[in-house]
């Protein structure tokens, strides 16, 4: 008789992914507001891991270093510590954020992975094959959908190399996710495409929001209502994409579960054990066997 164990663990596979996922919800229920987390302040670091836990001994550690390599600015810190101390720990964060990416830049010149185990060395500055190929996609992408952009790229590439390098970072930071993914998910990357656009529209309103008042206030502010019903409509969307992917990951484990369920319990028979055995002595004495005693 087959163990329960398999499908136990797809259950249990099963409930972490629907807990997981957006449900849709019901008439009357609340909305969770949570869809806008990542409209947060640093919300973009703590995806990647680099928002910093600020706790005392890291806050006077980092204070004490400061002192030594830039004393003024360690002095205009400790008096916004006093005045404000929420706006002083994103400061701390940022310095450290700064920190962490030029040590990062550091290694890579030197030939040295982001963990500083020993990588592939190269020219300080040039980037690595694969680092070439995303670059090239990048270019290839933005022709196609930024292509004023990508010919004011093409321009400085001679005329003013290191300003071009420099733009060349801004435009992966700001679309190299999109660009990726539009091989592999074009459905994905057209919904976070669009997603970008009316966070641009977004911030445009907002600033011009700040120097206007009367009707022409009202109008923004309905416009402004406009793009961020937008923006919830693309992000429901794109958490509905998610979604789809952990359901073709589970169909996958499921399957994977079952088949070592199936050879598991096809090794409990008595038979069959009794076979491999004298299998794997006969390939213990030079013979051949078909066993996997790995």
């Amino acid at each position: 008789m087959k163990t329960a164990y398999g499908k136990i663990l797809v259950l249990v596979m099963l409930t972490i992914v629907l807990s997981a996922a957006p449900l849709p919800c019901r008439a009357g229920e609340k909305v969770d507001e949570s869809i806008w987390l990542e409209d947060e302040p640093g919300r973009r670091h703590r995806r990647f891991g680099l928002e910093f836990d600020l706790t005392d001994e890291k806050i006077e550690q980092t204070m004490n270093r400061l002192a030594e390599t830039d004393p003024e600015k360690a002095k205009e810190l400790k008096e916004l510590r006093e005045e404000d101390s929420e706006k002083f720990k994103t400061e701390l964060r940022k310095i450290l954020r700064e920190r962490l990416g030029r040590r990062f830049r550091e290694h890579r010149e030197r030939g040295f992975g982001p963990h500083g185990k020993p990588g592939k060395p190269g020219k300080p500055g040039m980037p690595s094959r694969p680092g070439m190929r995303r670059h090239a996609q990048l270019l290839d992408w933005l022709g196609e959908n930024y292509p004023e952009e990508a010919e004011e790229l093409a321009k400085l590439k001679d005329e003013e190399p290191e300003l071009y390098k420099q733009k060349c970072r801004l435009s992966f930071r700001k679309y190299g996710r999109i660009a990726g993914l539009s091989k592999v998910n074009p459905r994905l990357s057209e919904v976070l495409k669009e997603d970008l656009e009316l966070k641009q529209q977004r911030d445009a309103l907002l600033e011009k929001l700040g120097t206007v008042s009367g009707d022409e206030r009202e109008e923004l502010i309905a416009e402004l209502e406009k793009v961020v019903s937008s923006r919830f409509d693309l992000i429901v969307e794109r958490k509905q994409i998610e979604y789809e992917q952990l359901l073709k990951r589970l169909e996958k484990l499921k399957e994977k579960v079952e088949q070592s369920e199936a050879e598991v319990e096809k090794w409990k028979d008595t038979e069959f054990k009794d076979e491999n055995i004298k299998a794997r002595v006969g390939e213990l004495l030079g013979q051949t066997g078909k066993f996997d005693w790995d």
